[in-house]
């Protein structure tokens, strides 16, 4: 009888720990939707921003069309619907294909592009994802479920100065198949990217790029509020660690501002300014995250590292001059050693 009383008081206990780990975990967004970039060329930039190491990336995106050519691997095309690799690659690059046409007053081309170059699976250099996110709440450690992935190329427009996105297909991931780490392949176990959660873009779907104005405000005054408390390691730019005190300073500053004199124009006076952080500012989120994958079930799991909020800096004629991190959190401090190594 007492053996039966401990099981019973076992099992509450259990039921009891993991309903307070869900009262802790808050839906940031059902679905969100962005692309990241696995080859950067850049060569300023560290091997890991942006990019996966030349082998492993190979290794992902040829176990991907291994899988597709064994038909061990079902895809779907743009709008979901199911398709093969044969349709998607002679829909796209089989025959030269009209990128662009410009036509006269009376309607005769005048100017054609043709895109010639044959598809290539080396040329895949991003992979866009949809994903769920959650947060808990007391230590802010975010998670991403990736619902789904399609490989990505872009290349440079030679009308105009900027690049050209062809999406291949979508890999739904099959969340019915159980996934033991042992069987995990790694795909890299660094990767830093900035995502938009606000768009601009009324043209996209509510989901790209974007998080729903209140669920995106309650996620930063959360991020702030428990980072203000001192009760989470947080650092600046140069991993140099933030106090509470310095943390105030952060969220409301004295900075000096150059003022144009109405009576003189063309002169400017120093005025010192109190200066908020305004969490409308803040438009990206970069994240430092390990990737693993299911070979057979090709489900795709993102393990976030560390995060920092980015704030946009703006001309005085309102464009975007650039991104300004405000803070790095760290979710596990081995991160720093790994990434300076």
């Amino acid at each position: 009888m007492k053996k039966l009383y401990g099981i019973i008081v076992l099992i509450f206990i259990v039921i009891a720990c993991k309903t307070n780990h869900s009262k802790d975990n808050k839906l940031i967004t059902e679905k969100i939707q962005y692309d990241v970039l696995i080859n950067n060329t850049e060569p300023d930039m560290d091997w890991w921003i942006q990019n996966i190491e030349g082998p492993k990336r190979d290794k992902f995106i040829n176990l991907i069309f291994e899988a597709i050519k064994d038909n061990k691997l079902n895809i779907y095309n743009l709008n979901g619907e199911s398709t093969n690799l044969e349709s998607v690659l002679s829909h796209l690059f089989a025959f030269d294909t009209i990128q662009l046409q410009k036509n006269g007053k009376k309607g005769q081309m005048i100017d054609t592009i043709f895109i010639t170059n044959s598809f290539n699976q080396e040329k895949i250099n991003q992979i866009r994802f949809r994903e769920k996110w959650s947060f808990n709440e007391n230590t802010l450690q975010i998670e991403k479920k990736v619902d789904a992935f399609c490989p990505v190329m872009q290349v440079e427009n030679p009308e105009k100065d900027n690049k050209l996105t062809f999406p291949l297909f979508w890999i739904f991931s099959d969340s019915l198949q159980n996934s033991e780490d042992k069987d995990l392949i790694t795909i890299t176990h660094k990767i830093q990217y900035d995502v938009f959660i606000k768009s601009e873009n009324d043209k996209n779907n509510w989901y790209s790029n974007n998080i729903v104005a209140s669920d995106r405000e309650y996620l930063l005054n959360k991020i702030i509020e428990v980072a203000s408390k001192g009760k989470l390691k947080i650092y600046d730019y140069f991993d140099k660690s933030i106090d509470k005190e310095s943390f105030k300073k952060i969220l409301n500053r004295k900075d000096t501002v150059l003022v144009e004199n109405p009576e003189d124009p063309g002169s400017f006076t120093p005025q010192i300014s109190d200066i908020s952080l305004d969490i409308k500012s803040i438009s990206k989120i970069r994240f430092i995250e390990d990737w693993k994958i299911d070979p057979k079930s090709f489900r795709l799991f993102k393990t976030v590292k560390a995060i920092s909020l980015l704030t946009e800096n703006r001309e005085n004629d309102g464009t975007i001059r650039g991104y300004t991190p405000v803070f790095y959190i760290y979710f596990d401090e081995n991160i720093k050693n790994i990434i300076k190594n």
